[in-house]
C-alpha cells in the first residue's frame, strides 16, 4: 500500500490546537485534523465572520504564526514617497491574538536589498517560529533574531545573502533546540553572485551553493551545514522514518538554471545532518514546491509527472503523467453549468509545469494549483488518477460576490499598501494570481483545504471529496476588495480561528461566541 497516513506519523513536542507555531503548522506539514471546526465561509468586504482587522504600515508575505494569546509576523520597515522599491530591512511585530492590538514590534536589519512585494517572494517572506517563551523571526536580506516575548532581544545573527535569486526558499523549521533555514554556504562569495548569471571566475560553485543550516536555537550559531544542497525553489519538509529517526526532504532543481547539482530529491537526517540518500530526476528537474513525504513515501514533481518514493530507500516506486488522461469538471459561463470530461489529455504549463508552485497531500490525494489552467489538481497517490476542477479567476465581494470566470475579466490589483503607495516593481505582481507567479502553501484543516491566491481569492475545497466536481468546491471568500487586496501568506489556525496577513492588515476570521 502507498498509503501511509500522513498525519500520524509526526509527533513533534510543540503539538497543541492552540497554537500554530511556525509557517507549516503544529505538524510542520500544513495539516490539522480532529480541532474545532474552522469557519467555512466569510467576507473581509461583507464584513462577515470577521472578529477583528489591524492595519499594518507596509506590506509583507509571511504566514502569522499563533501561540495561545501571542501572533506574530513580519512587514518590510515603512518605506518613503519616491524611494527606491527595494527594502532591506524588515519589522517583527507581535500582536494580541484575541483583538489585533499592537503589543510590540523589533527591527531587524539587512544588506542585501530586494524588490518589494515580489511575486516569488520578498524580505519578509519567512513566518517567525515560538516555542511558547521565545520567538524567531527571520529577515532573508541577511538576519535572524531571538527575542522572548516581552520582545527583549536574546541575540541576533547576521550573515550575507545570496544574491542570485529572491525565491520563497526555505519555511524555518523549529525542531527541538534547532531551527532549519537555507543559506549559501559561503557568505562573501554568494554576494559576487548576480541574478541568473554564471558563478563568476575564481570561485568554487559549491561554495555558493545553497544548503540546508542547522542554528541553535539558543545561541544562534551554526551546528551543522548538510552538503547536498538546496535549490531556493523548493520549501524542505521534516517527519518521521519507519524506524523513528527524524529527517528531512530537500531537492534541487527549477528555473533559470539553479546551481545546485544534481537535480532531484535528498533525505537528510536532522539530529547530524547526514545525507541518508539521493534521487536524481535528471537534466531540468523541479523543486517548485513544498517537500511532502511521510514514512513510506515522498511525494515529488518532475515536470508534469508525479512521483512516488521509498522514503526510506530513494527508490522509485510509481511515475504518473498528470497530463495525458485525467478527468476535468469546467464551468460553462454561457449556460452556466458544470461538465465533467473523464480521460481527456491536459493541454497547459507551456512556460512552467503545470504542477509549479503550491502543493499540499491529504489522506490519498496529492493536491497543487495548475496555474495556466486557472483549476487546482489532484494526483491520487494510491492509483494515480488524475483530475482537475475549475475554479474562478476571482470572487468581486463588493458586487454581491460575483464570481469572475475568465482571466480577461479580472480585476487588475493595484499593489497599494495601507498608506496609499504602490510597492510593487513587477508588473505581473498586478495580475490574477494564476499563472507565473508564486502562491503561498494552502492548509488542510479537519480535511477542507484553503486555498489562496495572490488577488485576495481564496478557494475552500473538500480534501475528501470522491469525485472531484463543483460540489468538492465548497466556497469562495475574499480577503478585501478585488483589486485592492494583495496575499502571498498563507493561513494559521488556532482555537477555530484562522489567522491571515495581506499587504494591508492583518486579518483573523471566526464565527463569533
Amino acid at each position: 500500500m502507498l498509503r501511509v497516513t500522513l498525519l500520524s506519523l509526526l509527533t513533534l513536542s510543540l503539538v497543541h490546537a492552540q497554537n500554530w507555531p511556525q509557517a507549516s503548522g503544529p505538524d510542520a506539514n500544513w495539516n490539522l485534523r480532529d480541532v474545532e471546526d474552522p469557519p467555512k465561509s466569510w467576507s473581509v468586504v461583507g464584513k462577515e465572520n470577521i472578529l477583528w482587522k489591524t492595519t499594518l504600515p507596509e506590506g509583507g508575505q509571511s504566514a502569522v504564526t499563533i501561540w495561545k494569546d501571542r501572533a506574530f509576523l513580519t512587514t518590510h520597515r515603512p518605506m518613503k514617497k519616491g524611494a527606491p522599491l527595494t527594502e532591506s530591512n524588515i519589522i517583527g511585530w507581535c500582536l494580541d491574538a484575541n483583538s489585533g492590538e499592537i503589543l510590540w514590534k523589533v527591527e531587524l536589519p539587512g544588506t542585501d536589498p530586494v524588490q518589494t512585494a515580489g511575486i516569488f517572494s520578498d524580505s519578509t517572506v519567512f513566518a517567525p517560529v515560538t516555542d511558547g517563551e521565545h520567538v524567531w523571526f527571520f529577515n532573508r536580506c541577511g538576519s535572524m533574531a531571538c527575542f522572548d516575548f516581552s520582545g527583549k532581544e536574546i541575540w541576533m545573527r547576521k550573515y550575507e545573502p545570496r544574491r542570485r535569486h529572491t525565491n520563497r526558499q526555505c519555511e524555518p523549521i523549529l525542531h527541538g533546540d534547532i531551527i532549519l533555514t537555507v543559506e549559501v554556504k559561503n557568505k562573501a562569495a554568494g554576494q559576487k553572485l548576480e541574478r541568473h548569471k554564471p558563478v563568476p571566475e575564481g570561485i568554487d560553485e559549491r561554495d555558493v551553493w545553497t544548503y540546508l543550516h542547522a542554528i541553535d536555537k539558543k545561541s544562534g550559531e551554526v551546528k551543522w551545514i548538510n552538503d547536498a544542497g538546496t535549490s531556493v525553489h523548493n520549501t524542505p519538509m521534516i517527519g518521521k522514518l519507519s524506524d523513528g529517526r527524524t529527517a528531512v526532504v530537500h531537492g534541487r532543481g527549477g528555473g533559470h538554471g539553479p546551481l545546485e547539482k544534481p537535480y532531484g530529491i535528498t533525505m537528510t537526517l536532522v539530529d547530524t545532518g547526514e545525507t541518508l540518500w539521493t534521487y536524481e530526476t535528471g537534466k531540468g528537474g523541479d523543486c517548485y514546491f513544498n517537500s511532502h513525504w511521510n514514512s513510506g513515501h515522498v511525494y515529488w514533481f518532475h515536470k508534469q509527472n508525479h512521483l512516488v518514493i521509498d522514503a526510506n530507500t530513494g527508490k522509485l516506486l510509481k511515475e504518473q503523467d498528470t497530463m495525458k488522461s485525467a478527468s476535468f469538471c469546467q464551468f460553462n459561463t454561457d449556460t452556466e453549468t458544470w461538465t465533467t470530461e473523464t480521460d481527456v489529455p491536459v493541454k497547459a504549463g507551456k512556460k512552467q509545469p503545470i504542477t509549479n508552485q503550491t502543493n499540499i497531500v491529504v489522506g490519498d490525494w496529492h493536491y497543487f494549483l495548475a496555474h495556466d489552467l486557472i483549476a487546482i489538481g489532484r494526483v491520487n497517490i494510491e492509483s494515480g488518477k488524475t483530475e482537475y476542477l475549475q475554479v474562478p479567476v476571482q470572487i468581486d465581494a463588493s458586487s454581491e460576490n460575483r464570481l469572475i470566470w475568465k482571466k480577461q475579466e479580472s480585476i487588475p490589483n493595484d499593489t497599494k499598501n495601507s498608506r496609499g503607495l504602490d510597492i510593487a516593481t513587477d508588473k505581473r505582481a498586478k495580475g490574477t494570481g494564476w499563472g507565473h507567479v508564486s502562491a503561498a502553501s494552502p492548509v488542510a484543516i479537519n480535511d477542507i483545504l484553503y486555498i489562496p491566491v495572490m488577488n485576495g481569492t481564496v478557494y475552500l475545497i473538500d480534501a475528501k471529496a470522491e469525485k472531484f466536481d463543483e460540489k468538492a468546491l465548497l466556497s469562495v471568500n475574499d480577503l478585501g476588495p478585488a483589486g485592492e487586496t494583495w496575499n502571498l501568506s498563507s493561513f494559521s489556525f488556532s482555537d477555530g480561528r484562522l489567522f491571515i496577513h495581506t499587504m494591508k492588515e492583518a486579518l483573523c476570521i471566526g464565527i463569533p461566541r
